[in-house]
């Protein structure tokens, strides 16, 4: 699998300066799976984001004014952790995430969810796209199809700590198939007719999409969120085409990227 270390500089630098992509969804459901996912660490009382320090008998925890959840024991944390350091994210990075996913690392509001897949596909573009392209150039009009077996509120967050401050202690990791109509029709909707409910929305996507500017994309998480969408190509298909090459030229089937290893 690849990893951060073999993207060349060029492309760090293009990571960099490059907007996130912007999504056409065009069909969400809910298969009404539990969404509240994190094991039993989710389920323990809250810790300071910073220090790990538990509420005592003699003093409680604030939580950050903004997202209303990230809890801290004092201060001096609080102002420590918004600016991240010593291999954590700064909360100033990942406030705005917590917010979308509560207390109870459930994503409510379809605006919110929508931002949610953006920024998961934002940080595997530059595996996740160079694979769609290398395997559209061997097997033709197709759709990436991307699974996990986190919930789609634990995957978007930024660092792997859940909203009781806890580590989660599962690895987040994505898995990339690159399928054709009649793959999908074939080896997916024969064993699974839940998503045989989205065949005809990602069929018209399928043939109509532009394959040097846009991939088409079905994502399927733990929590039974679904979406089909059209995901523009960022970055470019030339330096797609490059990437793909360089990272799955001996790659014939499925990838799994460990999203924190990004």
């Amino acid at each position: 699998m690849p990893t951060q270390e073999t993207v060349p500089a060029s492309v760090a630098d293009v990571n960099a300066s490059t907007s996130p992509a912007k999504f056409r969804w065009i069909q969400v459901i809910e298969l009404g799976y539990e969404e509240n996912e994190g094991g039993n660490d989710a389920e323990e009382a809250p810790i300071c984001f910073n220090c790990g320090a538990a509420a005592g008998e003699h003093s409680k925890l604030s939580k950050c004014a903004k997202c209303e959840v990230a809890s801290y024991c004092s201060r001096e944390c609080q102002v420590k952790n918004w600016k991240g350091g010593d291999g954590k994210v700064g909360h100033k990075f990942s406030c705005a995430a917590y917010k979308r996913v509560g207390e109870d690392m459930m994503i409510i509001f379809g605006d919110d969810k929508d931002t949610a897949r953006q920024d998961i596909i934002s940080r595997l573009r530059f595996y996740a796209l160079p694979y769609a392209i290398h395997k559209f150039s061997s097997a033709g009009r197709g759709f990436l199809f991307l699974q996990s077996d986190s919930s789609l509120a634990v995957l978007s967050l930024p660092s792997p700590v859940l909203s009781n401050g806890r580590k989660y202690t599962r690895q987040r990791s994505v898995l990339l198939h690159w399928l054709t109509m009649k793959e999908f029709d074939t080896e997916v909707c024969m064993d699974d007719f839940e998503l045989a409910s989205v065949r005809k929305e990602l069929n018209a996507v399928v043939e109509s999409y532009h394959e040097e500017i846009e991939v088409p994309v079905l994502m399927r998480f733990r929590c039974g969120h679904v979406a089909v969408g059209v995901a523009p190509l960022i970055p470019d298909f030339k330096l797609c085409t490059m990437l793909g090459k360089e990272y799955y030229a001996e790659t014939s089937g499925a990838v799994q990227l460990n999203i924190d290893d990004m």
